[in-house]
């Protein structure tokens, strides 16, 4: 059987863990990955491929792989939701710009969804939303990315930093939906007691969101107590080098680096948000608060111990 995985771009992340993971799990298949943001999403590439699963994973390879609408791919198609970022729109005002903006993603993934043969769901939380946002009938199926503790060693030796270095650990690309912004705020207003108690926060990943983030670090006094790496590869290696993983996300689909922290029994700070609730359900070395509450973030971090 030939496997076609359709992607937006190369990158790091949980949708692209999934996509390595899928194709691990069909290895006595034949499977290639196909980039949109190399033109490859097409039906006709499809067809010439001789795909027989298009297993799309990300929006924009979705809207390629249908952009003409007289030709479809021969081959099932399979679209993964890695959480609804409609969800976006909750969070920005409520200009007449923005219900415009969210409409016209809703009404375009409507009608690209209705054309998949099958729609997978990483959460329950997920796919009742997705029912319930682009209408009932739709073929749902929930497929946990769940991940095997046994894959997971001791973090290597020659890590940057230290283990337990720093008393948390935010590890995600800077966007406005990994929150950030909450964070730094939130560790502005506990600033006194984690100064007092030498508490620095280890921030790890690169993204649009970055320089704005690290400006609002600066502006806010706490750069002493706010460390910015950047980028560093096998990254969730390093949530040993804080004695809290914290996830400040607004929305998510589902969050493999909390995957990792619960198979490697950290201690974790997160937003009671799609995803984050849904991975951390039951497991009691997990705090949860508000999403974008960052006076209550404040309190879990004075607390942490």
């Amino acid at each position: 059987m030939r496997l076609a995985y359709l992607t937006d771009r190369d990158s790091v992340g949980g949708g692209m863990e999934y996509i390595r993971r899928q194709m691990t799990a069909h290895s006595g298949d034949e499977c290639r990955v196909f980039f949109a943001d190399r033109g490859e999403c097409t039906a006709a590439k499809m067809d010439e491929w001789r795909a027989d699963i298009v297993h799309v994973n990300h929006l924009k390879a979705l809207v390629q792989l249908f952009r003409n609408p007289f030709a479809r791919p021969q081959g099932k198609v399979v679209f993964t939701v890695h959480g609804i970022h409609l969800r976006k729109y909750d969070f920005l005002p409520k200009t007449l710009a923005n219900r415009a903006k969210r409409l016209l993603r809703l009404s375009l993934e409507r009608r690209l969804y209705r054309k998949c043969d099958k729609l997978i769901a990483l959460t329950p939380t997920d796919s009742a939303d997705i029912q319930r946002l682009y209408g009932p009938g739709l073929p749902v199926v929930v497929e946990p990315n769940s991940v095997d503790a046994s894959e997971f060693a001791e973090a290597p030796a020659d890590l940057r930093f230290k283990r337990d270095e720093f008393a948390f650990v935010c590890i995600a690309r800077f966007d406005f939906q990994k929150g950030q912004d909450v964070l730094v705020e939130a560790i502005a207003q506990a600033q006194e007691k984690l100064r007092g108690s030498g508490s620095r926060t280890l921030f790890i990943g690169d993204g649009p969101a970055l320089a704005g983030v690290k400006r609002e670090a600066g502006r806010l006094g706490i750069a002493d107590i706010a460390v910015f790496a950047g980028e560093i590869p096998n990254a969730g290696a390093y949530m040993t080098c804080g004695r809290f993983l914290v996830s400040p996300s607004r929305w998510e689909g589902m969050p493999y680096l909390l995957l990792e922290a619960v198979a490697r029994k950290r201690r974790v700070i997160a937003s009671d948000c799609p995803g984050n609730r849904d991975v951390l359900k039951g497991y009691s070395a997990a705090n949860l608060f508000p999403v974008e509450d960052a006076a209550a973030l404040a309190t879990l971090l004075k607390e942490a111990r």
